[in-house]
């Protein structure tokens, strides 16, 4: 069945995490650290073009279109609507020094739940890699 622009969901996902932006900031930004948590191989195809791929044999391009050090990566990704994105943000609090990630990203309205579980257990591996 195919889907359309109305059958997709923006979800939004925090996280707080015992780390500098800097260390996280390198997690979310290159292919080596968003490999090590996020999707089981990460490429990059000519400058700004990622390839993300799982052993499952899912597989999507993405391109980067905001880098900001130690703030955030925002991605396009091909095939999707113009206004569809996946963005790593990171957050610091002046006054406490807490650190979250928050990631925004664009699914299929029934998929919600499942996505976000799916962050949940990608996001625990990060913690467990960078002893957050």
């Amino acid at each position: 069945m195919a889907t359309d622009e109305n059958t997709r969901s923006k979800i939004e996902l925090e996280y707080s995490l015992r780390s500098s932006p800097q260390i996280l900031f390198q997690y979310i930004s290159n292919p080596s650290g968003l490999q090590s948590w996020f999707a089981d191989h990460v490429d990059i195809i000519g400058g700004s073009r990622y390839r993300f791929s799982w052993d499952d044999g899912t597989e999507y391009f993405a391109k980067i279109v905001k880098n900001v050090p130690n703030k955030y990566v925002r991605f396009t990704i091909e095939d999707t609507s113009d206004n569809e994105f996946m963005e790593f943000r990171i957050e610091q609090d002046a006054i406490t020094g807490d650190v979250e990630l928050l990631i925004t990203e664009f699914v299929n309205s029934d998929e919600a739940e499942m996505a976000a579980s799916i962050w949940d257990v990608a996001v625990e591996n990060l913690c467990s890699i960078i002893g957050a």
